[in-house]
């Protein structure tokens, strides 16, 4: 049975897939990609998101500490729940490729 993760109220349960993920630049945690800054060191520039490098960041980290919670990924008091869908995912590209060229 999943654990639920993150304070009394949020859905966020079971597994994370690749496309969820990113790597820091700056000091190599895993982050969710939602995430604006590193919830370990606050950069704000540039992360790493091919599936290679954050599925073996993920194994890594998996072998260290075990299965990935929402804590591991996050500040779960900053958290908000994602949307998920095909709206979603090209209303998140559009942001990111916004910020790649304003930023």
């Amino acid at each position: 049975m999943a654990k639920q993760t993150g304070p009394q109220g949020y859905k966020r349960t079971g597994t994370f897939q690749e496309h969820e993920l990113k790597v820091c630049d700056l000091c190599s945690s895993l982050n969710l990609a939602s995430n604006a800054e590193c919830f370990i060191c606050g950069w704000t520039g540039h992360f790493e998101q091919s599936y290679d490098v954050v599925r073996t960041a993920m194994i890594v980290a998996t072998q260290r500490y075990g299965p990935l919670d929402l804590e591991d990924l996050t500040d779960v008091h900053t958290y908000r729940e994602v949307r998920s869908g095909p709206l979603a995912r090209v209303q998140a590209w559009l942001l990111r490729l916004w910020h790649l060229l304003t930023g």
